[in-house]
């Protein structure tokens, strides 16, 4: 069996061979493989799995029989691009191959726009005559997220002139962006896609499909670069398992705020949706030291009209609304609850979705004046 190596852009930080794990660079390893005792499964089967496409996003069947790749081994797909991620820095490579960072990094190599299509827009494609005997090169031809890529929804990287963006189908993001640009809380903007950008990607047939379903294309831009990762806060989770720490009295001592902001938003927007792998920290590539948590993203799930929603961010077993009561309770945070009491209704929301954001933040404000 080949020696296989785990890098962080060009340092190696991890060896195995035989079945065996050699750390090579403990504080640069990935966060969810970060303990001593480091086993071949938690890195093969377990990091790796991460970065693999999940075969019920959308297009992703698309995507596959594009490239040729089986959809029943997700590791083998990810492996044709060593692993490669706009999440962060982290790829593998077997003993003999010499590709540098700079050969795999899909931060500074031109991306696919073909694949972006089919990710995005779901325009067939064949790519399979860009692999080299089914298989990436030492230096790819082709360099592409979309098969490491996370999440459900229809997205594609794209790089425009002042950096790469991150396309999805998606209106109500540009809801949630307003709404929680009036309560003051940190997160990613959003903006709709010109329909020129779009014309580059696909003919009128493909866009009006999206128009058909009511949705809209939106964009952000990217939140890390070759200095700067984000951890998911599952994978912080597994961090804090191995070492037995409490993950959550970490997060509330460290960055109360975001925390607990981060509460009150996802009852006001009625997100079912914030799951461990869509919130966490940045963290530093060249100390793998963790940083704050990034700002909120990701609320395409959001505006539920379900009366109780469970939160998937408290350490209790709780509904969003006694999550966000209890943030409330805690400190002001500085959030403008009477802004969005006043503002006008977001032209992505119906009435109905907006009447339930404005009940929200009435109720929350009412509690605190109480």
């Amino acid at each position: 069996m080949k020696k296989t190596y785990l890098y962080l852009r060009n340092k190696p930080v991890l060896e195995i061979e035989n079945y065996v794990c050699r750390i090579l660079d403990f504080d640069l390893l990935p966060v969810s493989v970060r303990y001593e005792g480091i086993e071949f499964d938690d890195v093969m089967h377990g990091w790796t799995e991460s970065r693999s496409l999940s075969i019920g996003r959308t297009n992703a069947k698309k995507i596959l029989t594009g490239f040729g790749i089986s959809q029943s081994n997700p590791y083998l797909t990810a492996k044709l691009f060593h692993f490669t991620s706009l999440t962060d820095c982290y790829w593998m490579k077997e003993e003999g191959d010499q590709a540098v960072w700079e050969d795999v990094s899909l931060f500074s190599n031109p991306l696919e726009k073909s694949v972006s299509s089919t990710a995005l827009l779901g325009v067939p494609g064949y790519f399979k005559d860009r692999l080299q005997n089914g298989m990436a090169s030492v230096k790819p031809q082709i360099h592409t997220p979309e098969l490491t890529a996370q999440g459900m929804s229809a997205k594609a990287w794209i790089r425009e002139e002042d950096g790469i963006y991150l396309y999805k189908v998606g209106k109500k993001e540009l809801a949630a962006c307003c709404i929680l640009d009036a309560l003051g809380i940190c997160h990613v903007s959003y903006e709709e896609v010109p329909e020129q950008k779009l014309k580059a990607l696909a003919d009128e047939k493909y866009q009006n499909k999206i128009k058909d379903a009511g949705e809209k294309v939106v964009k952000s831009k990217i939140l890390t670069s070759e200095k700067r990762s984000i951890v998911s806060w599952e994978a912080f989770q597994m961090y804090c398992a191995y070492r037995e720490e409490d993950e959550f009295s970490y997060v509330k001592s460290k960055y109360p705020q975001a925390y607990y902001s981060m509460q009150i938003a996802d009852y006001i927007l009625g997100n079912e949706d914030r799951h461990g792998a869509n919130w966490g920290f940045f963290m530093d590539n060249d100390t793998g030291k963790l940083g704050e948590l990034y700002p909120l993203m990701d609320h395409d799930h959001g505006f539920s009209e379900e009366e109780e929603i469970l939160s998937q961010t408290s350490e209790e077993r709780e509904s969003l609304k006694d999550a966000a009561l209890r943030a409330a309770g805690i400190a002001d945070w500085g959030i403008d609850y009477e802004a969005v009491l006043t503002m006008t209704k977001p032209e992505e929301l119906s009435r109905k979705q907006w009447e339930g954001v404005q009940e929200r933040a009435g109720f929350i404000r009412g509690m605190k004046d109480f």
